[in-house]
């Protein structure tokens, strides 16, 4: 569905191998100075100002590029979300929650259960991933409040996860019994150097489409992300923002994708050949198509579904074969058509 995840700073102190911050770093304070507080962290002010322009079917995810809470107003933030009638999905690690916040967001959740759609807590892992996390009992105590949501089973789509394979737990954590499955990374379209990840065995590598793509995600490009400043990036993988659609602070939510940066992005994924101008033509998110033999356009599963029809169709050439087509075309499909009667063979 559309979905604007929100990136509530710049910087993420967790500092995750998974995550590259150092490109985001890097690209966002070529334009922004990174001491200015306004730009780098999203004001409650200019959050309301985006909410109150975006279509109600738009989803507020509350992920984006940074945890969440490491703004500190990002608790009134999801409560203005969900006061504003949107439906809403929560990314959190938990770190800068305050007991005080959790009973809150805690309490919001449960009131607008129907419309939260994933409840997401990202805990760290037996690898040491999340570098910049630290225990404190203050965030084992928000994290235990969390835990006991989960028992009341009022979140349908509510889970747990770790940057590891297995699902193993940070050593430190092993007592809270949180059963987890594997996780698979990928290195965001290209954008991550693989070198400062500690569980590579984990990370799907990254492709090279050669073909026209589009996204699996959504055929229409609308599941992007917000940065502090207003700007408008395509999606979760643009970390090095290659792709700014626009600015949501100066302009409107449709014009994002009528813009010439939205364009240029269409006529690329269109043509079938690598290109590094696209993040798509590098992502695992991409579906590749390609031409079938009646000249249209295919995706992976449909172009494999076409070539078995076609040869099914060469295979079964046979002459009783080519009667059964016949005898459906000119006998039986006319009797359907006259609600099962028999043809009136003298007026012809």
């Amino acid at each position: 569905m559309p979905t604007l995840e929100i990136t509530t700073m710049i910087g993420c102190p967790l500092k995750c191998t998974f995550c590259p911050q150092t490109e985001l770093k890097g690209a966002y304070e070529k334009e922004n100075d990174p001491k200015n507080k306004e730009t780098k962290y999203l004001s409650l002010e200019n959050f309301k100002r985006i909410i109150d322009k975006l279509p109600k079917h738009v989803r507020i995810d509350f992920s984006g590029m940074a945890e969440p809470w490491a703004n500190p107003q990002c608790t009134e933030m999801l409560r203005y979300a969900l006061d504003s009638g949107f439906k809403v999905a929560v990314f959190s690690t938990l770190y800068g929650m305050t007991e005080a916040d959790a009973d809150i967001v805690i309490d919001l959740l449960k009131l607008n259960r129907d419309r939260i759609d994933v409840l997401c807590i990202h805990l760290p892992d037996a690898n040491g991933n999340m570098l910049g996390w630290r225990h404190s009992r203050e965030w084992e105590e928000v994290c235990t409040k969390f835990i006991a949501l989960r028992t009341e089973d009022v979140i349908q789509r509510f889970s747990f996860m770790t940057m590891d394979g297995s699902g193993r737990l940070h050593d430190s954590l092993n007592h809270l019994s949180i059963g987890m499955d594997g996780w698979t990374g990928h290195t965001r379209a290209g954008t991550l150097d693989d070198a400062q990840m500690r569980s590579k065995d984990y990370c799907a590598q990254t492709p090279r489409h050669d073909s026209a793509v589009g996204c699996r995600t959504t055929p229409f490009y609308d599941h992007n992300v917000v940065l502090p400043n207003g700007d408008v990036v395509l999606c979760c993988m643009d970390y090095g923002l290659k792709h700014v659609i626009g600015n949501i602070l100066t302009g409107k939510y449709e014009d994002l994708f009528r813009s010439e940066a939205m364009n240029d992005l269409r006529q690329t994924n269109m043509t079938p050949e690598f290109s590094k101008c696209s993040l798509c033509k590098s992502c695992t998110d991409a579906t590749a198509y390609s031409v079938g033999y009646d000249a249209r356009w295919l995706g992976e599963k449909d172009a494999q579904l076409a070539e078995y029809l076609y040869h099914l169709d060469r295979i079964n050439a046979s002459p009783w074969w080519q009667f059964g087509m016949w005898l459906n075309k000119e006998v039986l499909a006319p009797l359907r058509r006259i609600g099962g009667k028999k043809p009136d063979t003298e007026a012809r």
